[in-house]
C-alpha cells in the first residue's frame, strides 16, 4: 500500500479524543503483524486506551513514534473530515497534517524495507492522548520502555528536522486569607493581595532569567506565563483564597530549572501560599552526529520545536520530522502528496542507514 492508501485509511477513523482508539489500533497492528513485526498492546486500566508497541528483530537502532488522536473538528470545513479529499496535489482530511501523514508516512516506509536484510532491529510505537495530556507516551515510560538510541518523532514539521524543544515547568498555587468586610481588613490576610506580591517577585525574578540567553531557540531566554488568576466574590469583600496558574518555558533545565524552584520558595515566604507542580518536562537540545545527515537529507537547517512533544519525555537523540506544509488544527486541514512522498523516502534512508 501507498502512503496515500494508508492515510485515506487512517482518516475514516474518528479519532477526536481518541473515540475510537481500538479500531485505529487496530489497524496498525495488522499492519505490522503482516510484515513480521512483533506487536504488543498495553491498556490503560483508568482510561481503556491503549498504546501499541511493534518490533521487528532484536537490539532496535531506531524508533519511530507517533499519536492516533485527533483534535475536534474546526468549523468551516468544506468537505468530509474523515474522507481523504485529494485536490491540486494536497490531501485533505481530519488529522492528515497532525499526525496521521507521520504514521502513513512510517507505515509505508517500513513496507518498503527488505525487513531480513537488517543488521539491527527496528521499533514503532503509537500513542494516545497526545494533544491533551500525553498520557499515551506516559504510559510507555510508566511501563518502564526501553526506548532505541535514536528515536524520530514523526509530528509533522513540514520536513524541517527539528532537533529540540523549550521544557515546560507548570504550577497551580492557592494563596489563604481571611474574609472580612473591605472596610476592616486583616493586615497580611487578603488571598489576592499576598498573590499580587507573589506575582511581582516572580515578574522580577523573570527579568533575571532573560539575562543568560540562548541563541539556539526563538524566543532566547525562558519565559513566564500568568495564565489564569481566580480570587473574591465581591469588590467590598477580603478574599480567603486565591488560585494563580504559571508556566515556564524553560531553556536550559538543568540550569534553570533550580533557579526557578528556589525563586518560587522565596517569593512565597510570608504569603500564605502553597503550590502543586501539574507539568515537569525538561527541554531538550540534540547535537548528535546525526543532526548534519538529517539537515543535507532534507536541505533544511535543524532548529527547535515550537511546543511540546512526545519527544521531550525521554532522552536520547531525538528528532521530530514529518510532512507538510503546517496547517494543524485547521479547517480543511491537509498536507501535499508530494511532502508526503519525500517523507516516505527520508524514512526508508533513515531505516537504511542506521538498521542495515
Amino acid at each position: 500500500m501507498t502512503a496515500k492508501d494508508i492515510l485515506r485509511d487512517l482518516v475514516a477513523i474518528n479519532t477526536i479524543a481518541d473515540k475510537d482508539n481500538d479500531l485505529i489500533m487496530n489497524y496498525i497492528e495488522k499492519h505490522f503483524a503482516d510484515l513480521g513485526f512483533n506487536v504488543e498492546r498495553r491498556k490503560n486500566h483508568d482510561t481503556g486506551k491503549e498504546v501499541l508497541t511493534a518490533k521487528y528483530g532484536d537490539d532496535p537502532a531506531l524508533g519511530f513514534l507517533g499519536h492516533t488522536d485527533t483534535v475536534d473538528i474546526t468549523a468551516g470545513w468544506e468537505t468530509d473530515p474523515f474522507t481523504l479529499t485529494e485536490k491540486n496535489g494536497n490531501l485533505y482530511g481530519l488529522n492528515s497534517y497532525n499526525m496521521k501523514g507521520g504514521l502513513a508516512a512510517v507505515m509505508a516506509a517500513v513496507s518498503n524495507i527488505k525487513l531480513s536484510e537488517l543488521k539491527r532491529g527496528l521499533a514503532v510505537y503509537c500513542t494516545y492522548d497526545e494533544e491533551i495530556m500525553f498520557n499515551g507516551v506516559k504510559d510507555l515510560i510508566d511501563a518502564q520502555t526501553e526506548f532505541p538510541p535514536r528515536v524520530l518523532v514523526a509530528e509533522p514539521t513540514d520536513l524541517i528536522p527539528m532537533i529540540g524543544s523549550k521544557g515546560l515547568l507548570e504550577y497551580i498555587f492557592t494563596f489563604s486569607g481571611v474574609t472580612t468586610h473591605s472596610s476592616t481588613p486583616i493586615d497580611g490576610k487578603s488571598s489576592n493581595k499576598n498573590a499580587v506580591r507573589f506575582l511581582n517577585r516572580m515578574m522580577d525574578f523573570e527579568e533575571e532569567l532573560r539575562k543568560t540567553p540562548s541563541p539556539f531557540f526563538g524566543v532566547p531566554y525562558p519565559t513566564m506565563n500568568i495564565g489564569i488568576i481566580e480570587g473574591g466574590t465581591s469588590i467590598n469583600k477580603v478574599p480567603d483564597k486565591t488560585t494563580v496558574y504559571l508556566d515556564f518555558r524553560i531553556c536550559d533545565s538543568s540550569r534553570e530549572y533550580p533557579l526557578i524552584r528556589a525563586a518560587v520558595d522565596k517569593a512565597l515566604e510570608g504569603l500564605d501560599g502553597e503550590y502543586t507542580i501539574i507539568n515537569d518536562i525538561a527541554s531538550f537540545q540534540n547535537n548528535s552526529d546525526l543532526v548534519k545527515y538529517y539537515e543535507e537529507r532534507t536541505g533544511k537547517k535543524g532548529q527547535p520545536f515550537f511546543g511540546i512533544t512526545e519527544a521531550s519525555f525521554f532522552e536520547g537523540d531525538r528528532v521530530i520530522l514529518g510532512p507538510g506544509p503546517m496547517t494543524a488544527h485547521e479547517a480543511n486541514e491537509y498536507i501535499s502528496e508530494e511532502s508526503l512522498n519525500r517523507t516516505v523516502d527520508i524514512y526508508t534512508d533513515i531505516i537504511n542507514k542506521l538498521c542495515r
